[in-house]
C-alpha cells in the first residue's frame, strides 16, 4: 500500500506540473489527453491479456461502444456527462460479458481471431446505422470543457482511479484468480478457481475500461466515425501493452506514449518516412526491452540507476557512524562494535545483511534490578562497518568471534546469534563448547544448513545494487516492524555488506551441517523462533531443539523473523528470564 501511495503522489505531482508546463499550448495537451485515454484502454486489456492470458484483437471496439454510448447519452438523452460515461462504461462491459462467453471454450489463436471478428463486426454495424452517423459518424460533440487544461485534468483524474482501482483488484483475490487462469488453467482449477468466472469477469473489466476510454475519446476530440476503432485501433492497443509491458500498471502508459505521442511527434515533418520511423522504433523496442519498457527500465532501476546513490550513502554513512562504536583489530580485519552497561556479558550477533544496529533497541537489560550486564553488539567481517575479508564461510565468522571475545577478555559470556547469527553460534558452541557459559538461538537455520533454491540468487543479486529491493526484503521478514526509521537503518546498514557476500552466504548455509555435532556442548539453550517467519519452519526449529542436550523453545505468535526489531519489550522480557535461570 505504502508503494503504491508513493507511485500515486509521484504520478500526480508530474501529471499536474507537466499540464501547467504546457498551460497555454492546446495542441500539447490535447496530446497528452490522447495518451492518456488510450493509456486507459491499454489498461483494460492488460488486465485480460497482460494478468488473464486472454488474447484479444478486437478491444477498439469497447472503445466504440462507450463512445457511440455516452454521445447518445449526453446529446439525445441530456443525461450529464460524468454519469453518461460510467453508463457507457457499463453497457461496454455487457458487450464484454457477451463475447467472454466463447473464451470458455476457446483459447489462443482461436480466441484472437474471435475477438477479432467481434471488432469488424462492431465497425461494420455502426457504419450502417444512420442513427449513429454511418461512415460520417458524428460531429460537434459535447466537449469535457472548453479550455484544453480542464479537459487533460479530467482525463488524468480518471486514469489515475483507474491506477488505483486495478491495483487493488489485482492484489485481491480477484486478481490472484485471473494470474492463476494465466499461468495455468488445469492448475488453477485443481486451487479451486473457478476459471470460467475469472475470464468472464477480466472481459467485463477490460470491456468497461475501453468503455470509459472511448467515452472520453468522444469528449475531447469532440469527432468519432467507426473507422476509427477498427482493427487498426486494436492492433495498437495490443502493440502498446506488448511494448510498455504485459502485466504490468505503467505498460499502458509507456506504449501510448511511444504508438500515439510519438506518432503525433513524427507526423509534422516526416511525411511518408512516419510509418518507417515508427516500424523502426518498434522493432529496437522489442529487440532491447523483449519484457516491456516499464520491465527494461525497472530491471536498469535495480541493477545500475541507484549505484550511485548507494555508492554516496556508503561514503557518508561509514564516515558518520564510524566514532559511534569502537574498532579492533582482528587477523585480517577491524572489527566494528557497540557496548553497553557492565556486569555479565552478553554478545549478539546479527543475521545475514545485518548489522550492530539490529540489537540496539534490546542492548538495554537494566530492567533486571538484581543483575547487571554488559552488552555488546559487533559487526562481523563482510558486513556493516568492519572490514571486509576475503571468505564468507560460517566457520570462519564463528573463529572472528572467538578471537572477539578473547581479545575483549569476556569470561564465560552469553552468546546471542540471530538467523545466519545463529549458524555462527552453533558452529562455536559445537568447536569451543566450554567458551560460552549459554547459547540464544533467534530464528536460526537447521543444523542440516539452509537451502536456498536456485531460481533466487537473480534477485540476490539485485538486492546489492538495489536499496528499494533491501528495503522490501528487510520489511517482508519482520512484518511486525512498523517503525519506518529504523527500517530506513537497517536498510543503510544491509547495504554495507561486502558485494560478493550476498550470493556467498545463502551458498554458505547450503553448506552447514552439524547434524549430530551439537552434543558436546552442556550448556543451557533458547531457541527463539516467530510463527510468522517466512524463512525459517517449524520442522527446522524441531531439528535444532533435538540437536542440543539443555535446548528450550520460545515461540512468539504474532512475530517474524526477527523480533528483537518487530517487539523489543517481548524479546527482553524473554531473554531476561533465561538469563536468570543460568
Amino acid at each position: 500500500m505504502r508503494s503504491l501511495t508513493r507511485y500515486i503522489t509521484i504520478l500526480l505531482i508530474v501529471g499536474i506540473l507537466i499540464g501547467l508546463l504546457f498551460y497555454d499550448k492546446s495542441f500539447i495537451l490535447a496530446i497528452f489527453s490522447q495518451v492518456l485515454v488510450f493509456s486507459i484502454a491499454a489498461l483494460g486489456l492488460n488486465i485480460l491479456t497482460g494478468l488473464t492470458g486472454q488474447v484479444s484483437i478486437g478491444n477498439a471496439a469497447f472503445m466504440s461502444i462507450g463512445a457511440y454510448a455516452s454521445t447518445i447519452f449526453v446529446m439525445k438523452l441530456g443525461i450529464p456527462m460524468p454519469i453518461a460515461i460510467i453508463l457507457a462504461g457499463t453497457m461496454a462491459s455487457i458487450f464484454g460479458l457477451i463475447i467472454g462467453f466463447p473464451s470458455l471454450r476457446m483459447k489462443g489463436f482461436y480466441l484472437a481471431i474471435t475477438t477479432m471478428a467481434f471488432g469488424v463486426v462492431i465497425e461494420q454495424l455502426i457504419s450502417v446505422i444512420p442513427y449513429l452517423g454511418a461512415h460520417d459518424g458524428i460531429r460537434n460533440i459535447t466537449k469535457l470543457s472548453n479550455n484544453e487544461f480542464i479537459s487533460y485534468l479530467y482525463v488524468f483524474l480518471v486514469y489515475t482511479i483507474l491506477i488505483v482501482v486495478t491495483k487493488q483488484i489485482q492484489e485481491s483475490p480477484i486478481g490472484f484468480s485471473w494470474k492463476m487462469v494465466r499461468d495455468g488453467e488445469t492448475s488453477a482449477t485443481c486451487f479451486g478457481i473457478n476459471t470460467g468466472k475469472a475470464k468472464l469477469s477480466a472481459f467485463m473489466f477490460s470491456a468497461f475500461y475501453g468503455g470509459i476510454a472511448g467515452a472520453l475519446y468522444a469528449h475531447t476530440i469532440g469527432y468519432i466515425r467507426a473507422a476509427d476503432f477498427g482493427l487498426s485501433r486494436s492492433l495498437d492497443l495490443l502493440a502498446m501493452i506488448m511494448i510498455g509491458g504485459l502485466g504490468s500498471l505503467q505498460g499502458g502508459l509507456a506504449g501510448s506514449i511511444i504508438i500515439v505521442g510519438l506518432r503525433f511527434f513524427f507526423s509534422r515533418g516526416f511525411g511518408p518516412w512516419l510509418s518507417v520511423i515508427i516500424g523502426s522504433l518498434l522493432i529496437i523496442f522489442t529487440l532491447f526491452f523483449s519484457r516491456g519498457i516499464t520491465w527494461g527500465i525497472t530491471i536498469n532501476w535495480h541493477k545500475r540507476l541507484q549505484v550511485p546513490f548507494i555508492s554516496v550513502m556508503k561514503y557518508f554513512r561509514l564516515r558518520r557512524t564510524k566514532m559511534s562504536g569502537k574498532m579492533i583489530d582482528i587477523k585480517d580485519s577491524s572489527i566494528f562494535y557497540v557496548e553497553k552497561g557492565s556486569g555479565k556479558a552478553v554478545v549478539f550477533v546479527h543475521g545475514n545483511t545485518g548489522s550492530s544496529r539490529w540489537w540496539n533497541l534490546v542492548m538495554d537489560l537494566s530492567d533486571d534490578k538484581e543483575n547487571s550486564y554488559r552488552t555488546i553488539a559487533l559487526d562481523l567481517p563482510n558486513f556493516g562497518r568492519s572490514k571486509s575479508i576475503k571468505s564468507a564461510e560460517i566457520d570462519t565468522y564463528a573463529d572472528y568471534l572467538v578471537e572477539f571475545i578473547d581479545r575483549l577478555s569476556l569470561e564465560k559470556p552469553v552468546i546471542v546469534g540471530h538467523s545466519l547469527g545463529a549458524a555462527v553460534v552453533m558452529s562455536l558452541s559445537a568447536r569451543y563448547p566450554d567458551l560460552p557459559s549459554a547459547i540464544v538461538l533467534v530464528d536460526g537455520p537447521s543444523p542440516a544448513g539452509l537451502v536456498t533454491p536456485p531460481e533466487h540468487y537473480p534477485v540476490i543479486e539485485l538486492y546489492k545494487t538495489s536499496r528499494e529491493l533491501m528495503k522490501k526484503s528487510l520489511a517482508a521478514i519482520a512484518p511486525g516492524l512498523n517503525n519506518d526509521k529504523i527500517l530506513n537503518d537497517l536498510t543503510d546498514d544491509a547495504m554495507l555488506m561486502a558485494p560478493f557476500a550476498f550470493t556467498e552466504h545463502p551458498k554458505a548455509l547450503e553448506r552447514f551441517n552439524y547434524m549430530g555435532k551439537l552434543k558436546s556442548y552442556q550448556g543451557k539453550v533458547l531457541i527463539m523462533w516467530g510463527k510468522k517467519d517466512i524463512i525459517i519452519t517449524e520442522k527446522m526449529v524441531d531439528e535444532t531443539l533435538k540437536q542440543y542436550n539443555r535446548a528450550e523453545l520460545v515461540v512468539f505468535d504474532d512475530i517474524g523473523h526477527s523480533v528483537m526489531v518487530e517487539d523489543p519489550v517481548l524479546f527482553k522480557k524473554s531473554l531476561l528470564n533465561f538469563l536468570r535461570s543460568i
